[in-house]
């Protein structure tokens, strides 16, 4: 991962500074890639379909491990900004990058605060409208529980009009540790649900928005199975 970073990122960087209304995700989606060949693992994606090529959508995510924005990158092929933990942004170099990139970063310490981020980066965003990435239970749980949802990607959907799209991130794999093994025999499965209008609602209905699209979440890893061999599916990478 560190060596990928050190190569691709000065790239991206370059092409963030000469074409920045392009906002290209080749350079993300590169690294992403040789995190996953260097790793030997495997994932699926099911659930393409769904998505609108072109349209914007927040999408929020239950989080299983370290490497699940990689995987993410992967599974979504799109200009996307993930919401991070507010002390990522002072990492040297990293954390640097993520802001040139227009990363969101709340204090999750202050869930008053973060909200009012979220407010704050949903009225920059209706100003360009870019895909959003956010784990709603706050941090990654190697236990695939799923906790509740806090509301900031909500808030983030109400603020901007963008459609929310459910994303289930599901495998038998052994994640407990940071290499994950196993993914030959049980890739990593990012499942892709419907996209749903937030058209109506309002600040005060983010804690509904929230539970709705937990729900299907754990709906997608219940009925998971259904999806395989749909149009639109990729095959195991």
């Amino acid at each position: 991962m560190a060596v990928a970073f050190i190569i691709l990122a000065p790239f991206d960087i370059l092409l963030n500074v000469l074409f920045r209304n392009l906002r290209p995700w080749f350079f993300p989606w590169l690294w992403s890639r040789w995190v996953f060949l260097m790793g030997g693992i495997r994932f699926k994606v099911k659930g393409k379909k769904n998505l609108v090529p072109g349209e914007k959508y927040v999408f929020m995510s239950n989080h299983t491990h370290e490497a699940d924005i990689a995987l993410l990158y992967l599974a979504l092929k799109r200009d996307i900004v993930f919401v991070s933990k507010g002390r990522f942004k002072k990492f040297p170099f990293a954390g640097w990058y993520a802001v040139l990139k227009g990363h969101i970063f709340v204090d999750r310490s202050n869930p008053t605060g973060a909200q009012y981020t979220m407010m704050k980066a949903a009225e920059k965003l209706k100003r360009c409208l870019r895909s959003v990435v956010i784990f709603p239970e706050g941090t990654y749980f190697k236990d695939r529980v799923i906790r509740p949802f806090m509301p900031g990607g909500a808030v983030l959907a109400v603020g901007t009009g963008m459609k929310v799209v459910p994303v289930a991130i599901h495998s038998k794999a052994n994640i407990d540790s940071l290499l994950i093994k196993g993914t030959w025999k049980n890739p990593l499965t990012v499942i892709i649900g419907e996209p749903f209008s937030v058209e109506g609602k309002t600040y005060d209905d983010r804690y509904d928005v929230a539970k709705q699209t937990r729900e299907a979440i754990l709906d997608l890893i219940s009925s998971g199975s259904t999806l395989s061999g749909t149009k639109g599916d990729s095959p195991d990478q």
